[in-house]
């Protein structure tokens, strides 16, 4: 009887082991399938098919963190959270699904159930420094520096101690209003690094911060006796006495800031920007900015950032022109490609009309291949006026191909109406009229209503007998625009002889001579030859 029962019991344990183990095999199969899925991006079918999985058996993990993510690739963050959080629940020492559920958390803006997971995270898992790093951020996030600081600590005793760490503790302390602890961590600091006079010099700065300007002062001249050149130690020297409004103290440790030796050019146009705003806030004299932009210039320059800074400075307090140009050329003396003081010096050039400045500020950029196409305009006129037509022409036409450089519209149209009326004027001296009308036609392009354009288009029109009713048409609406220009009465007067209309033109050029007369204007020899030829034409009508 024994005997047949083992036989029994032996029979359903073998039958329980193949149930079970078809059962595995099946769960393996829909598994590896799921996978697949996923990895196609068949994500509703992975899903269905990892939820089967689940009904095999619910008590496994792996499955549950594939459905989260798949829910995650869908967007249904709900469902992944959960899934994970089950997978948490099974496996409550995990440390990656429970380090995945804090980034799920985040994601969806959970901040303080991602906290709680990781305090529980660091906990279970106190040799994980990470988790102390993540509890840190997470504490961050919430202004909850009490706890940042325990959290600081707890990675000291594992690390011990660090400059880095000190001074994240002392910042904290300081949000904290916490000036004692404060202190104490930077004391300590002060002991351990004794050759770093930084910390002592930032002990001061918390003196002078608590209201003690008695015991700063004093700390500050402990650190002085030891390195009066130490840059921290300056700048706060310098800052309590312009918070005492000793200026001339002040004034003093900014200029041993400025001409340090360890600052470097970025440093000094921050601070020397400062002090011009709160010059020119407080419409404080000049005299002592200039004579400090002076003295730090006195070094090598690599940069004209500072050149630069006190051009505009002087600039802004309508100092003379005559000042500031020399800086300009300084400028280009460091920096031959500077735009901003070609350009200044140009447009004082073109206001005072000296053509030689003209031609020493536009000749070097046009020669170094400049972008900006004002330069070769302001060439190309000078090389006009001194009857160098053909020098001119190449510096007008290399301008108007640059001009889409010209970021101001305004100067853009300006260029290209001015450019094109001179190529205009200088084509038709050389006798190539075809080539004069075509630049003519650019120029009415951009500017239908510039007047010496219709008038000197009508004319040359005129002089051709060619389109002389278009001729007719441009030079009325010149006359239209600049109804008293003896000149532009003369053309109109032409192009109606030009027209046989002879006492229509003696009408207008009786008008011409009237006018002349008034403004006392020396007639030409063309003005005197077409009154002569319209009164001949006219009586004999």
């Amino acid at each position: 009887m024994q005997a047949l029962n083992r036989i029994i019991l032996l029979g359903v344990l073998s039958m329980s082991f193949f149930v079970a183990s078809a059962q595995q095999t099946k769960f393996d199969y829909i598994f590896q399938e799921a996978l697949r899925q996923k990895l196609a991006n068949k994500y509703d079918a992975a899903i269905d098919l990892f939820d089967y999985c689940r009904q095999l058996d619910p008590s496994s993990g792996a499955v549950l963190y594939e459905l989260s993510e798949l829910y995650r690739y869908v967007k249904n963050d709900s469902l992944a959270i959960h899934a994970l959080e089950d997978a948490c629940k099974l496996y409550p020492k995990n440390y990656w699904y429970k380090n995945r559920l804090v980034a799920l958390y985040l994601e969806s803006r959970r901040t303080d159930e991602a906290l709680k997971t990781a305090e529980e995270m660091a906990r279970l898992f106190p040799e994980k420094e990470e988790v102390l790093w993540m509890l840190h951020d997470l504490y961050e996030s919430k202004n909850d520096y009490a706890n940042m600081v325990k959290v600081l600590d707890k990675i000291e005793v594992k690390e011990g101690k660090s400059e880095k760490r000190s001074m994240e503790k002392f910042r904290l302390f300081l949000q904290m209003n916490d000036e004692k602890r404060a202190f104490e961590e930077m004391e300590n600091l002060a002991d351990e690094y004794p050759n770093d006079l930084r910390y002592q010099v930032v002990i001061g700065d918390l003196y002078l911060d608590a209201g003690k300007k008695e015991e700063a002062l004093k700390q500050y001249k402990m650190v002085e006796t030891q390195d009066s050149t130490n840059m921290t130690l300056l700048l706060s020297m310098a800052n309590f006495y312009h918070q005492e409004g000793d200026e001339v103290r002040y004034q003093e440790y900014i200029s041993k800031v400025l001409t340090h030796k360890d600052v470097d050019d970025v440093t000094r146009v921050r601070m020397l920007g400062v002090l011009v705003r709160e010059n020119l806030d407080t419409h404080a004299d000049s005299t002592y900015l200039l004579a400090l932009f002076d003295k730090v210039l006195q070094e090598p320059q690599e940069h004209a950032d500072i050149l630069e800074l006190k051009v505009r400075y002087m600039v802004t307090k309508n100092m003379p022109i005559s000042e500031v140009k020399p800086v300009l050329h300084q400028m280009l003396d460091i920096d031959p490609e500077n735009d901003m003081a070609r350009h200044m010096l140009l447009k004082y050039a073109v206001e005072e009309n000296d053509h030689q400045s003209i031609v020493n500020i536009c000749k070097p950029a046009v020669e170094y291949n400049a972008d900006s196409p004002v330069f070769y305009f302001y060439m190309g006129v000078e090389y006009y006026l001194i009857d160098e037509k053909e020098k001119s022409m190449d510096a007008l036409r290399s301008g108007l191909n640059r001009v889409e450089n010209e970021m101001d519209e305004e100067n853009r149209f300006k260029i290209r109406t001015h450019s094109y009326a001179l190529l205009g004027d200088i084509y038709h001296q050389l006798g190539q009229d075809d080539k004069a009308f075509q630049a003519y036609d650019s120029c009415l392009i951009y500017n239908k209503n510039d007047a010496m354009v219709l008038n000197n288009y009508a004319y040359y029109l005129s002089l051709k007998k060619k389109d002389l009713q278009r001729a007719e048409e441009m030079s009325r609406l010149s006359n239209e625009l600049e109804p008293d220009n003896a000149t532009y009465l003369d053309t109109y007067a032409w192009v109606l002889f030009q027209q046989k209309r002879y006492d229509e033109a003696k009408q207008y050029m009786d008008k011409v001579v009237e006018l002349m007369e008034r403004d006392g204007e020396e007639m030409s020899d063309d003005v005197q030859d077409h009154i002569k030829q319209i009164n001949k034409k006219a009586k004999k009508k």
